[in-house]
């Protein structure tokens, strides 16, 4: 995309039609002019040089501040002509701005950027450096609510700026709002500005300014809008009544051997299709998919790349509603491979098939016992849907996810994406009544609008958890622009992720901890959070995570803690976390469970910790705390902490769905992030 740099009084001009205060200004072309317009704006007075090769003014020594008599007008404009030719060889100064000086204030910036996946985006943050530098700021996809332009700016650490830090009198958050909300609509109804800062920003006690404007601009004509194709409904890949494997083959070093032969125990019927074969491990071949003499509901394909059009044209033909296909080649591997796969979507779209990959591991679904990819390992049946763009991290998962019980409705690998990519899947899994939560292994959202426009609809009914690679990418190359360095891929993922209400993960052990907890507990009703724990040392280092992870240590209620008291020895904790003390067994905290159970609406997160002790057998605790979550309405999560001893015990609770953290950090971490996608969502309400 072709972009230009407005001239600093044109982005000014900008801001002024959209309501957003600027100083009193002029532009000026001479010397001469510059202390005409001084003289009428009024002392002091900043200049600054407008030139379109000098990007970044003060870097340039092309900008001059508190000048306060026509004298210091005249010495600034020498010596800054000297120190921008000095700077920038080749800049042609083309005239000064002349800006009315504003009391100095607390700085922030606004900013705007177009994402390849997300569109228009907007930024606020801390102004000058300090927004590089600490790193604070927040980010929306447009449009953005008025309720959301305030939670941005409450988001930032700087914050506490706008509130009346040490003693100082607050500044005026309202008006920071409104010039954030206006330049919000202003980024996303122009459809010339692809880049903007407004740096800094001053926010004073009351008002703001919007000081300094960089904006970027389309330098051809601004495209038209194209009309999305009307594509074929998604089907539903996770229960086909028929599959033909085309390339199925008898070398067991081939990849339609692999995949033919894990599709064996596919409940459905299974076709062969290969021209050169009569029968494959024991069932009899057809030479191509128009042979057949019954419906085919998906096609698997591995053959090479050049002749996967013409197979999916037949395959579409005959009504084939999905095809899977495995074989790589597109346009991963450079031009060539590119056409091919134009030409595949072409023919996808003119024949109404829908495509999964290519370059793909294929689709696992468990609960029907089907294996269409060509990896060994076949995981258990669970109700975590996993969608991934990496085919070795499936492999890697399915190796480890079977030794942790971690079971799956479904693992989709969505290769290129060149036709269905994660919006579609994730329509798929929503509408799949045995996936009660979705995990995402992203590179790569190619259309970012309706992947978060689907996935808000989503929010507080079936989580969804996101890991995005990519965070040690800061920003693009010769960003030109605050905002274009802070904006990278990863961080714009990520806000995009909190705005829609899929939750962030920074690890894969990390989304299936969020996953494993919601599949088994549901989303918690609120963050109110009891510790019960034989190990006072871990409650303590417990309820640091807990305000660490924004969950709420609750007060008792005199009448929970009078049944405490006298159900427990004198030297109880008599507060939240609840120290049972380390003589604790499994009885004694059946009974304090019973209370919970009694008095289930003062809290909404229960975390059992315990220690090995010589009087406490894990299985009968893991067994009381299965109990405690079967007759609460409320989250109840597993510490039990510690070595061989407690493997039994682990295990029992993972026979009931309850995942178990040996470490306190991870558990509350995982917590911390379904209660903040709940908080900003609204779906930890009261009921």
């Amino acid at each position: 995309m072709e972009k230009k740099l407005l001239p600093e009084f044109e982005g000014y001009r900008i801001l002024h039609e959209h309501g957003i205060s600027i100083p009193d200004y002029s532009f000026v072309t001479s010397h001469e002019d510059a202390l005409k317009a001084a003289e009428k704006l009024g002392y002091p007075v900043v200049i600054k040089v407008v030139s379109p090769q000098v990007i970044h003014k003060s870097d340039a020594g092309g900008v001059a501040l508190n000048l306060s008599c026509p004298d210091a007008i005249q010495t600034a404009l020498v010596q800054m002509d000297n120190r921008v030719k000095a700077a920038v060889p080749d800049a042609e100064i083309s005239g000064y701005m002349v800006v009315q000086e504003v009391p100095s204030g607390t700085e922030f910036l606004i900013g705007g950027r177009i994402d390849p996946s997300f569109g228009k985006i907007i930024t606020v943050g801390m102004g000058g450096i300090l927004v590089e530098l600490l790193h604070d700021f927040s980010m929306r996809v447009l449009p953005v609510s008025p309720d959301e332009y305030r939670e941005m700016i409450r988001e930032m650490s700087g914050y506490k700026l706008i509130t009346g830090f040490r003693g100082r009198k607050p500044l005026d958050e309202d008006a920071l709002v409104e010039l954030l909300q206006k330049a919000g609509t202003m980024f996303f109804e122009d459809d010339r500005i692809i880049e903007f800062d407004i740096n800094p920003v001053i926010l004073y006690e009351k008002g703001a300014y919007a000081v300094d404007a960089r904006m970027y601009v389309r330098s051809g004509e601004v495209p038209e809008i194209q009309e999305r194709p009307v594509l074929p409904p998604v089907p539903d890949i996770l229960h086909p009544k028929s599959i033909a494997v085309v390339g199925a083959s008898r070398n067991p070093g081939k990849v339609g051997y692999a995949v033919f032969r894990n599709l064996l125990n596919f409940k459905g019927k299974l076709y062969p299709v290969n021209p050169q074969a009569e029968d494959i491990l024991g069932i009899p071949v057809y030479k191509t998919l128009s042979d057949i003499p019954e419906p085919v509901e998906m096609v698997v394909v591995a053959i090479p790349a050049p002749k996967v059009p013409e197979i999916i044209h037949e395959a579409g033909s005959r009504g084939v509603k999905v095809a899977v296909i495995l074989t790589a080649g597109f346009r991963e591997t450079g031009e060539e491979g590119k056409k091919i796969e134009d030409e595949l979507l072409r023919v996808a779209r003119e024949t109404g098939i829908r495509i999964v990959g290519p370059n793909c591991l294929g689709i696992i679904i468990p609960p029907l016992e089907l294996n269409a990819t060509f990896d060994v390992q076949s995981p258990l049946s669970g109700q975590i849907g996993f969608i991934s763009q990496s085919g070795a991290i499936i492999t890697t998962v399915l190796d480890w996810s079977i030794s942790r019980r971690i079971g799956f409705s479904s693992v989709i690998s969505v290769g290129n994406q060149s036709d269905m990519g994660f919006m579609e899947y994730l329509q798929v899994l929503d509408q799949d009544p045995t996936t009660y939560a979705i995990i995402l292994y992203v590179e790569e959202i190619r259309d970012g609008r309706e992947f978060i426009r689907y996935a808000a609809t989503m929010r507080g009914r079936k989580p969804v958890i996101a890991l995005k690679s990519g965070s040690s990418v800061r920003g693009q190359e010769a960003a030109s622009s605050h905002t274009g360095s802070l904006a990278g891929s990863f961080e714009t993922y990520i806000a995009a992720f909190r705005q829609s209400g899929v939750i962030p993960a920074y690890s894969l052990s990390e989304a299936f901890d969020i996953a494993r907890l919601v599949v088994s507990e549901g989303y918690p009703r609120g963050k109110r959070t009891i510790i019960l724990t034989n190990a006072g040392g871990f409650g303590v280092l417990a309820a640091d995570y807990a305000e660490s992870y924004g969950l709420e240590m609750i007060n008792l209620p005199e009448v929970v803690f009078d049944e405490l008291n006298r159900l427990l020895p004198d030297l109880w904790s008599h507060k939240n976390p609840v120290d049972l003390l380390g003589d604790s067994n499994a009885s004694r905290f059946a009974r304090v469970f019973d209370i919970l159970i009694k008095y289930q609406n003062f809290w909404d997160i229960a975390v059992v910790i315990t220690a090995p002790v010589a009087l406490m057998d894990p299985k009968n605790l893991a067994h009381e705390m299965i109990r405690l979550s079967r007759f609460t309405r409320s989250m109840v999560v597993g510490c039990l902490l510690g070595g061989d001893s407690m493997k039994a015990a682990i295990d029992m609770l993972g026979e009931a769905h309850i995942p178990n953290y040996q470490d306190l950090q991870d558990a509350f971490r995982a917590v911390g992030s379904i209660i903040s996608s709940c908080v900003i969502d609204g779906c930890n309400e009261e009921e």
